[in-house]
């Protein structure tokens, strides 16, 4: 009996040390440039921007309080005017003739957008190039302005217009967001993708097998896939966002709330 309780209680410790390893690679992703979450509803793409905030504890700036306001971190609301650039535009980078801007946030304050499409919306490219010109631009030079990246999340990948979409670094499809015996234990499950196309089609890799061989066939599969890493962790909730911001935002006459601390 006393072997059987050490073998669980060493299967446990196992899960927990893999989880913590997985959680602490997810996150750093979101360190490495741009990331592109995608996934169905329900899935965990908000939850992901929650779990990364928090573990992150930095300034950012998103439409969605996924920290809590009484917390040393704090979030700046979302508004477009910052990437309009003063108007500037590739042609005025490449004539000289440049208008005076001025970021307005300090350095390392990423951006979370949630549901980035209903801001961005593939079918509406021509209205967006005309409206939001400077914005495909603000993203290349997210790094040299901010120090920052632009994370956005959205149910499909091809939703997002594509000048901002291709500017992704880093592509994340969630797969599962699993609530552990109705409690604020959540299990994640995702994959991460370097390639666009690859997101887009949400390919999974098949195992390779052991030795030479092996090695080969992951090599191959990775010069046409790109590289494609599976993440499954616990996590619990750290804020209870609101997941139904828009549906108040319009009730409101689409003006800014204040969400009720529900933890």
């Amino acid at each position: 009996m006393k072997w059987v309780l050490l073998a669980v209680l060493v299967i446990f410790l196992l899960i927990f040390i893999l989880s913590k390893i997985n959680r602490r690679r997810f996150v750093k992703l979101f360190d490495r440039g741009n990331v592109l979450v995608s996934g169905m509803k329900g899935r965990g793409k908000d939850f992901a921007f929650c779990v990364v905030v928090n573990a992150r504890k930095r300034n950012y700036v998103s439409n969605v309080q996924y920290s809590d306001p009484r917390k040393r971190y704090q979030r700046f609301d979302f508004d477009t005017k910052v990437w309009e650039l003063a108007g500037n535009t590739y042609d005025d980078m490449v004539s000289g003739k440049v208008k005076t801007y001025v970021y307005p946030y300090p350095d390392n304050i990423d951006y979370y957008i949630s549901d980035a499409a209903l801001y961005f919306p593939a079918t509406y490219h021509g209205e967006l190039a005309k409206k939001y010109k400077s914005a495909p631009l603000f993203q290349a030079l997210s790094r040299q302005l901010g120090d920052c990246a632009v994370h956005c999340n959205t149910q499909v990948q091809t939703q997002l217009w594509d000048k901002i979409r291709l500017q992704s670094d880093t592509y994340v499809v969630m797969k599962g967001c699993t609530q552990i015996f109705r409690s604020k234990l959540f299990y994640l499950r995702a994959y991460s993708y370097s390639l666009a196309e690859s997101a887009e089609k949400q390919i999974v890799p098949p195992r390779f097998g052991m030795g030479k061989r092996g090695k080969e066939l992951k090599m191959q599969f990775e010069i046409a896939h790109g590289n494609i890493t599976r993440y499954g962790f616990f996590v619990k909730l750290p804020y209870r966002y609101d997941s139904r911001r828009f549906k108040r935002i319009l009730e409101n006459n689409c003006k800014d709330y204040e969400v009720e601390d529900e933890t």
